[in-house]
């Protein structure tokens, strides 16, 4: 158990004086733990963690079951021991620590100058690590409970944020493509999700951050991605879905489904696209409002007020050619003046046209992704 934050060395200090200074470390890093742990419920202590290749080894590791079984087998035991309920085991595990700190300190305090003094490590030239004594191995790892101490705070912290013990999804927003956009609670959050689902475009943008496994979301396996999230919040995993914009403009139809599939949505807004066309066509937002794609059958009302309309885009849905047909049969004129935006999160460009030139010129072929817009100009 050493650690990897070793005190900084003083060759002003005696020996006793450096192992005092470690008692101190251990003392405070052994509080802090206790702090951290306070409280800590089987929610807490059980849900959202990551197993790597080893733990799934250790786990698999069961001499001790084999064990049991065998004794029981030759009678030299009745039956296995009763189930601990997680409570019990969280308050058991606790109590181990403070029993290994209480036996460690005692181990330091009654060490003589001599045995602090002892080699305890010899050097290792694979890995550089230098050949310590005694009190050299007592220094560095006597901030050990420490340092997880923060660990435990930072988890405890991240389950709160997730909201593990009300099975919510997060929903976060990326911002317009520029990762100084992105919240820095979404970042943070990102770094400890179980697994994060998004649209590439999306996910280009948060793997910076992402530290589990990313699933792209495609146009035929939403159905499938929207069951694995309810499933897996059910089981207590820390699930996210990406988009790039803000969530509720960006992807309104996937956050109606969660909403409906699990009950409980957390959502993580950030800057959109909507104020971003109308930023490119010096719109005033009292000027206009906003709809989106995906829900086209509303933009027929929006249109009947004196202001524009911002028809925002949505990954997988079609060609604006497919929108401008929708919008002609809702009743919107063909001749309506509209202007395309494009690729508002990398080289933005806006294009005069109108709904007859989308349906009839090659134009409307151009997809309708979360970074474009179809103004509707007001008559």
């Amino acid at each position: 158990m050493v650690s990897h934050d070793p005190p900084t060395n003083d060759d002003n200090l005696s020996p006793t004086e450096r192992q005092q200074r470690a008692l101190r470390r251990l003392d405070e890093g052994h509080a802090a733990l206790l702090e951290a742990l306070a409280g800590v419920g089987q929610a807490e202590a059980f849900l959202g963690s990551r197993w790597s290749v080893w733990e799934v080894m250790q786990h698999l590791l069961t001499e001790n079951f084999v064990q049991a079984l065998e004794e029981i087998a030759s009678g030299e035991r009745e039956m296995l021991p009763p189930f601990d309920a997680r409570e019990d085991r969280i308050a058991a595990d606790v109590a181990r620590l403070e029993a290994n700190y209480q036996r460690f300190r005692s181990l330091i305090v009654g060490l003589s100058p001599a045995q602090l003094d002892l080699p305890a490590t010899p050097y290792n030239p694979e890995n550089n690590y230098p050949a310590l004594s005694l009190l050299d191995l007592i220094e560095r790892t006597s901030g050990h409970e420490g340092n997880h101490a923060r660990q435990v705070v930072e988890t405890r912290r991240f389950v709160n944020a997730f909201r593990s013990v009300e099975r919510a999804v997060t929903i976060a927003g990326l911002g317009t493509g520029d990762p100084a956009s992105v919240p820095m609670q979404t970042r943070e959050m990102l770094a400890n999700a179980d697994y994060v689902i998004g649209s590439p475009a999306a996910l280009s943008v948060a793997s910076r951050w992402i530290r589990s496994v990313q699933l792209p979301l495609h146009a035929d396996n939403r159905a499938e991605l929207v069951n694995r999230l309810v499933r897996d919040i059910r089981a207590g995993l820390w699930s996210m879905v990406v988009t790039l914009g803000d969530p509720a403009e960006s992807m309104p139809t996937l956050m109606s489904n969660l909403i409906d599939a699990v009950g409980n949505v957390s959502v993580i807004s950030a800057p959109g696209f909507y104020r971003l066309a109308l930023e490119r066509l010096g719109l005033s937002p009292l000027d206009a409002v906003c709809g989106s794609v995906e829900r086209i059958d509303a933009v027929a009302n929006l249109s009947a007020s004196d202001r524009a309309v911002v028809l925002l885009g949505a990954d997988y849905s079609g060609t604006w050619r497919d929108a401008a047909v929708s919008l002609q049969q809702s009743g919107i004129p063909a001749d309506t003046l509209t202007d395309l935006v494009t690729n508002m999160s990398t080289q933005c460009a806006t294009i005069a046209t109108s709904l007859t030139e989308l349906i009839a010129a090659p134009l409307g072929d151009t997809a309708a992704p979360v970074d474009s817009a179809l103004i509707l100009r007001h008559h």
